[in-house]
């Protein structure tokens, strides 16, 4: 979301490339999830005690209420758009990797929201057989909300920031004609 709306924001795309973008980018992250979580149901590859927990946390992921799921969005892809914005400074693929890691592994631990994260775990869930999840509840009570809270994040809190804080984001600042003093 972040830069997309950057490029918009310069001047680089038009709404319609972002929208674009963004629904070929979202259609392309949810079939290519749905697809690997059946892939590891029908290779058997979770055991016993990973099953059990994927399925509770499936069912914990899809009874939340809508505002926390969309604010556990905006706290999530804030990070991780700030670990691909840090990412993309680094010069080399070791300061690459550490800067993302380090947003990546916050929102993980506090339990945000990643759509795309999403779009596999819960799906997962649904395969294995946690209970009482459906197709129609991934999407509205979960994916629906957490979706938003990404967009906004990526889009108005990171990109929007850059543009407000910036001017327009990737704009060269003109250095001050030197004194005659």
């Amino acid at each position: 979301a972040a830069f997309m709306t950057a490029a918009l924001a310069e001047g680089k795309c038009s709404v319609g490339d972002l929208a674009r973008n963004w629904i070929v980018s979202y259609a392309g992250n949810i079939v290519g999830s749905i697809f690997l979580a059946w892939l590891v149901f029908a290779s058997g590859a979770l055991a016993a005690p990973s099953v059990a927990t994927v399925k509770a946390i499936t069912v914990a992921k899809t009874s939340g209420a809508f505002l926390p799921l969309m604010y556990k969005g905006i706290l999530c892809n804030w990070l991780v758009c700030m670990g691909l914005w840090q990412a993309t400074g680094a010069k080399d693929i070791g300061s690459k990797a550490i800067a993302i890691w380090f947003p990546i592994s916050a929102f993980v631990t506090m339990g945000f929201e990643h759509s795309v994260a999403n779009m596999f775990f819960i799906p997962q869930g649904i395969m294995q057989g946690a209970e009482g999840v459906t197709w129609a509840m991934f999407f509205i009570n979960n994916l629906i909300p957490v979706t938003l809270g990404n967009i906004i994040a990526g889009a108005i809190f990171v990109a929007g920031s850059y543009a407000l804080v910036f001017g327009k984001p990737g704009k060269q600042l003109t250095p001050a004609p030197p004194s005659s003093t």
